[in-house]
C-alpha cells in the first residue's frame, strides 16, 4: 500500500484508539537506532526475492486445525504468534511479521535458522524492542506506523496479519492466501479487551479489502 493511501488510515486509527503518534515515532527512532549497526536488506533486494504467491498464517483460533488438515506450502509468512503454532507442527515460516507481543522465543529461533523477520515499532512495544531485537541473529527489517526514516519501511497495515499482506503485496506478491484469520472470532489475551480486539480486526479486514481494490488477489478473506 502506498504511503499516501496508508497515512490517512493511520491517523484515523490513532484517533479511534487514542494512540499517541509521538510515542509511535519514538519507538520507530529506537528501532532504527538498534538496527543501524546491522546490514538490513534493502527494499529492492527484498523485491527480488519476493514470490508472486505467498501464504500468510494469522494467529486466529482456526490456525491449528487448518494447518493440520492442509499444511501450508510455498512461501509462508507467519503473523507474530502464528510462529508458535507453526513450530508446534514442525513448520518454520519463510518470514515473520511481528510487533513482539507473541512468543518471541520461537521467533528468535526461527530467525537464527534463516527466517526473515519484519519487526514493527509502535508506541506500546518500546520495551520489547529494546529487549528482543538485539537477540535476532538473522535478517531483520524494521517497520513503523508513521512516515518512515532511518532505514525503516512502511508499506501500511495495522495488525500483524494485514501488515504482512501490505508488506508482501508491496514487495510484489500478487496472490495472497490467508490461513488462520478469524475476523469474528479472535484469539484473546488477558491484557486485551475483546471489544478492542474485534475493532482492530475490523480495521484489518478493511485494510485487506483496500488491497483487493488495488488489484491484489486475496483468498480466504
Amino acid at each position: 500500500m502506498r504511503l499516501d493511501a496508508w497515512l490517512p488510515m493511520y491517523h484515523e486509527i490513532c484517533r479511534e484508539f487514542a494512540y499517541d503518534e509521538a510515542a509511535d515515532a519514538r519507538s520507530a527512532e529506537i528501532l532504527s537506532s538498534i538496527l543501524s549497526s546491522r546490514r538490513v536488506p534493502a527494499v529492492q533486494e527484498l523485491m527480488s526475492e519476493c514470490p508472486a504467491k505467498v501464504t500468510i498464517c494469522g494467529d486466529g483460533p482456526s490456525l491449528p486445525e487448518a494447518i493440520s488438515s492442509d499444511p501450508p506450502r510455498g512461501y509462508v509468512v507467519a503473523a507474530d504468534g502464528a510462529t508458535t503454532t507453526l513450530a508446534a507442527s514442525g513448520l518454520r515460516p519463510d518470514a515473520i511479521v511481528t510487533d513482539l507481543d507473541g512468543d518471541v522465543e520461537h521467533q528468535v529461533t526461527a530467525n537464527s535458522m534463516g527466517t526473515l523477520v519484519f519487526v514493527h515499532g509502535h508506541g506500546d512495544n518500546l520495551d520489547a524492542i529494546r529487549a528482543v531485537v538485539p537477540r535476532f541473529e538473522g535478517r531483520v527489517v524494521g517497520t513503523c506506523q508513521g512516515p518512515p526514516s532511518g532505514g525503516l519501511v512502511n508499506m501500511g497495515g495495522f495488525t500483524d496479519g494485514d501488515r504482512a499482506a501490505c508488506i508482501f503485496s508491496g514487495l510484489g506478491a500478487r496472490k495472497i492466501t490467508l490461513v488462520g484469520f478469524d475476523f469474528e472470532r479472535p484469539s484473546l489475551k488477558a491484557s486485551r479487551p475483546s471489544d478492542v480486539k474485534r475493532r482492530k480486526l475490523a480495521w484489518a479486514k478493511r485494510i485487506l479489502e483496500t488491497l483487493v481494490e488495488q488489484g491484489v488477489r486475496i483468498d480466504g478473506l
